[in-house]
């Protein structure tokens, strides 16, 4: 009898547990709407609308201020950015929450800078933000 109670009420824990770790992201369309608006910083030079995106945690590692500045150095000589190339889209549904990572080739007129973005949605949270921003020269001309 008691084994017969104790599959009674582990079955019900189980689907819950389940369920959580096999739910789908759900939230692509707003993911990909904070990568549009770090595309637009790109492009515009602005950088008010991007930097309220990024989480607390990714701001106490890269201040705001040194994070802008670093983007610009980074940006400013390779002049405007002409075409920008997805290289990889990842959705990880996890059980506090989704990630979303995104994966670019931003061309400019005189450079080619590769982009990885990592987008967070936690199930305690009203809001997604961006928890990783990796940016590296690929190459560099003239």
């Amino acid at each position: 009898m008691t084994r017969f109670l104790a599959r009674i009420l582990l079955l019900p824990m189980l689907l819950v547990l389940l369920a959580g770790c096999l739910t789908e992201a759900n939230q692509g369309e707003e993911a990909e709407q904070i990568v549009s608006t770090v595309h637009k910083g790109f492009q515009t030079g602005v950088w008010d609308e991007v930097m309220p995106l990024y989480d607390e945690q990714f701001l106490r590692i890269h201040p705001a201020s040194a994070w802008q500045q670093k983007m610009t150095r980074l940006i400013q000589p390779l002049g405007k950015l002409t075409s920008i190339k997805s290289t990889f889209q990842h959705k990880d549904p996890r059980f506090r929450g989704d990630f979303y990572l995104y994966g670019f080739l931003l061309h400019f007129d005189h450079g080619t800078i590769s982009e990885t973005l990592t987008i967070y949605k936690g199930v305690d949270k009203d809001r997604m933000t961006i928890s990783g921003h990796q940016l590296k020269l690929k190459r560099r001309s003239s």
